[in-house]
């Protein structure tokens, strides 16, 4: 089923969820989050990844993958980017994050145009 080959962006996206909708005194408290921006890192890596899993699963159902893994995970980051303070009182909306999820999906998109695609190892997403 063509469902099943989105296991790994769901999965990956539920992550994302839980990660933007925790209450931001449940998160960790470690020396890593007392780094200026450390968060926009966080924002960069979880959408980088998220895109960066969308790609195959599209590729396979023969669409453009280079404009439709991308426009998608846009269109999620600012859904969940403006839905964090109506889900959680803790937690704000943030132009700044948001602008840390697209950069991570455009840089995705040009990891895998140039270091993934048709290579060996793009089975691997």
């Amino acid at each position: 089923m063509k469902l099943t080959l989105f296991i790994k962006p769901f999965i990956w996206l539920s992550i994302i969820c839980y990660g933007l909708f925790t209450p931001s005194g449940k998160l960790p408290k470690t020396s890593l989050f007392q780094i200026p921006h450390f968060d926009k890192l966080v924002h960069f890596g979880l959408f980088f990844v998220f895109c960066l899993l969308l790609f195959r699963p599209i590729k396979k159902l023969g669409k453009n993958h280079l404009f439709i893994a991308p426009f998608v995970s846009i269109v999620l980051a600012a859904i969940l980017e403006s839905a964090q303070h109506i889900i959680t009182s803790s937690r704000s909306s943030n132009l700044y994050d948001f602008f840390a999820n697209t950069s991570g999906i455009l840089v995705s998109v040009l990891f895998f145009h140039f270091w993934v695609s048709d290579k060996r190892w793009e089975k691997f997403f």
